[in-house]
């Protein structure tokens, strides 16, 4: 009969798989949802909530059977990992087939696995402890968490590569805050780190197998939820953009991920030929441009917006921004914003100037942007900067 803490728990994971079935609809049905994008992290919360009805299903259906649960948890990881691509390129079959191939290969061992412990224990109501030493009964586990593990990595990465592509493209970045990405991926390996926990005390102490196992389910409740706000506040490049078409920003994202690298007629992408001697031609323009029209006063400013000013491809603007002064469009812009924030701040005439003012006269959106970059490039807020700089000559 279970314990009063294991009902409590049964209580709360019951709760939190009928919440996460409920709450992966939701992000599917949402009226605002880019179903191309939340399809993919829909179904990362559905598979978690299916794995977590594991408890459940060994009251249904035998402890045995019920270890066909396992292949959902790789299942999950993969739909992350191209919830995460999936902002910035389209998921075609022929991207995703590969994955699945590892997740067939991954339900075979499982089945094989499960026919082996059904013939050797039919009748037995709970795993009998040798069952945990069993080396194959080591092994399945131990590849499912490298899989998951493996899967965080390409998750991480996407982030990253996604944060960079923006920065190539945008030099407002307000409205496309990572954070969210970052919190899901490292929410996501607390999960599967709690999960190698809990098998390892599984190895340890195999009588609370049952408790151990309602505490691993509870653990993954608080994920589902933040998963599932994310998802709905979260929005995508192109929906901030209703202006430009999807396709168009998938392109820009592609082409300036691979900035080395152009495109030319239909053909596969070649390694680009810009000369030193044209790199410093667009880069004189550009500065042109920077000083004369001080065109980084655009507040969202992009990177398609300057080169139809100077009338040169995007890409090829990047890539002298990159190759040329080892920037990217969004460090080469902010950074001409400080220093014309600098000046309006150093200037006298501008003393009853509040901080806010400053920063929009300079280019930026919002006091909080402002104060952010102008740390981020001088290690110092405004305030801290004025005061620094002119308290000499207020005291004089």
């Amino acid at each position: 009969m279970p314990s009063i803490s294991e009902n409590i728990l049964l209580f709360i994971s019951g709760f939190g798989i009928l919440q996460g079935l409920l709450l992966a609809a939701l992000i599917y049905f949402h009226p605002r949802s880019d179903k191309t994008v939340n399809s993919f992290l829909a179904l990362h919360i559905f598979f978690i909530s299916k794995a977590m009805t594991t408890p459940f299903a060994i009251q249904l259906i035998t402890w045995q059977r019920a270890n066909l649960l396992q292949p959902l948890l790789v299942l999950s990881a993969i739909f992350l990992y191209f919830y995460l691509r999936s902002f910035k390129e389209r998921i075609t079959f022929k991207k995703i087939w590969p994955h699945f191939l590892i997740f067939f290969l991954f339900v075979i061992l499982v089945v094989w696995d499960t026919a082996s412990i059904i013939s050797k224990y039919p009748n037995t109501p709970t795993p009998p402890k040798e069952v945990f030493y069993q080396p194959f009964n080591i092994v399945i586990p131990v590849i499912r968490i490298c899989i998951k593990l493996v899967y965080y990595f390409l998750a991480r990465q996407t982030v990253i590569s996604y944060q960079k592509s923006v920065q190539q493209l945008f030099s407002n970045t307000s409205r496309i805050n990572l954070n969210w990405a970052r919190v899901l991926v490292n929410g996501y390996l607390f999960i599967v780190i709690s999960g190698i926990v809990i098998f390892a005390l599984m190895l340890r102490y195999p009588q609370y197998f049952n408790l151990l196992l309602l505490i691993n389910v509870a653990i993954g409740t608080p994920y589902i939820y933040l998963a599932t706000y994310k998802g709905i506040t979260q929005h995508t490049l192109w929906q901030m953009q209703p202006e430009v078409s999807k396709e168009k920003v998938e392109k820009e994202m592609q082409e300036v991920a691979e900035i080395d690298y152009q495109a030319v007629g239909e053909t596969r992408l070649v390694k680009s030929k810009l000369t030193g001697n044209r790199i410093d031609e667009i880069l004189q323009r550009l500065t042109d441009v920077m000083e004369r029209e001080k065109i980084y006063q655009e507040p969202e400013l992009t990177l398609q917006q300057l080169a139809t000013k100077l009338e040169v491809p995007y890409y090829q603007v990047s890539q002298a921004i990159n190759e040329g002064i080892d920037k990217n469009f969004y460090d080469l812009v902010n950074g001409y914003r400080i220093e014309e924030a600098k000046k309006l701040l150093l200037d006298p005439k501008n003393k009853s100037f509040t901080i806010l003012s400053v920063g929009f006269e300079a280019g930026f959106n919002s006091k909080t942007t402002f104060n952010t970059v102008f740390k981020k490039f001088t290690g110092l807020t405004p305030t801290e900067f004025r005061q620094k700089e002119m308290g000499p000559l207020v005291s004089a």
